[in-house]
């Protein structure tokens, strides 16, 4: 084969072999998109340490939310784990929000670290943990 035909059949494989790999690509993304749902924008910002903050109880646009349960996420290979407040038990992020039933959740990332068995609950709920200077919001799915 002369240089000619060898540099023609190389740009062919080549070629192929990208459409093929973005091909695979493209379904690895579909099938995150499937799973998390709403969540996919959640699992892409949390970090290491954050807060998740969930509401179990149905969600009024006009009514404030209220969140009942908190976890610590943890990162790991790729996927998206949340602690409970007691660091004893570890599920998928989709899991302890969709399984559940969790009509809302939000992400807090702390200025420093926290325990969360430090952390409170006042009448019930965590709410105030959104007004206070401590957290930054990350973000909020409905």
């Amino acid at each position: 084969m002369s240089a000619k035909k060898k540099t023609i059949v190389g740009i062919i494989l080549l070629s192929i072999t990208l459409i093929i790999g973005l091909f695979f690509y493209g379904l690895y993304l579909m099938a995150d998109e499937d799973k998390y749902g709403d969540l996919v924008y959640a699992k892409e910002k949390a970090e290491d340490g954050d807060l998740i903050l969930k509401c179990s109880k149905e969600y009024f646009s006009n009514k404030e939310s209220e969140f009942d349960e908190i976890g610590i996420i943890e990162k790991s290979f790729g996927k998206v784990y949340v602690w409970d407040n007691k660091n004893t038990l570890k599920k998928s992020l989709f899991d302890w929000c969709e399984r559940q039933n969790a009509q809302k959740v939000i992400i807090l990332r702390p200025k420093r670290k926290v325990k969360t068995e430090k952390i409170p609950k006042i009448e019930g709920k965590y709410n105030y943990l959104l007004n206070s200077t401590e957290y930054e919001k990350i973000t909020e799915t409905l």
